[in-house]
């Protein structure tokens, strides 16, 4: 008599679902957006703070490339992904948007009111306590009263707010990647 084996079913092996890419930095992706946000509110601060503590002119622009750096440090530990350069880059323009938008905003609103002689006054007054000239005062009311200043001025805050985020998204990215 031959006793013959039960054969034994191998079961397959399991099916991994494919690992899901990484969300891309766009105005689309909910993290990015929020973090991209807070950055541009810091980098707006900090270009405020510079101003009322006449720090020198060159931490505006630290400030700025650091806001992007720190976006994409923020994205990498709430989300746990890798950034690379290009995204870093984004998240960091994307922050410097943000900003933009906060600055030009304002800047719209000085603009209205710089059309009423009771501010020009008391701003006049202000500047004098803090020992600007009041030349100074004059050349920027001068220019803000003009279309062509005042594209001027929005077009060097985008350049600030977009560029030097921008780069120091790319940075930040490069950095933190090393492992």
């Amino acid at each position: 008599m031959s006793v013959e084996e039960p054969e034994v079913e191998v079961a397959p092996p399991p099916i991994l679902a494919p690992a899901a890419p990484p969300l891309v930095i766009s105005f689309h992706n909910g993290p990015a957006v929020r973090i991209a946000l807070s950055m541009g509110f810091l980098a707006f601060m900090c270009l405020i703070v510079a101003g009322q503590l006449a720090l020198p002119q060159a931490l505006i622009f630290v400030w700025l490339a650091a806001a992007g750096f720190l976006a994409v440090f923020l994205y990498r530990r709430s989300t746990g992904q890798r950034v690379s350069v290009m995204n870093g880059a984004r998240l960091g323009w994307i922050s410097g948007i943000f900003g933009f938008v906060i600055v030009t905003i304002l800047l719209t609103l000085f603009v209205i009111a710089l059309s009423e002689p009771s501010v020009v006054i008391a701003l006049r007054e202000q500047i004098k306590t803090r020992g600007i000239p009041e030349a100074n005062l004059d050349q920027m009311i001068a220019a803000l009263h003009s279309p062509a200043g005042i594209t001027q001025a929005v077009g060097l805050f985008f350049l600030l707010f977009t560029v030097l985020p921008a780069f120091g998204g790319a940075v930040g990215a490069k950095l933190l990647d090393r492992d």
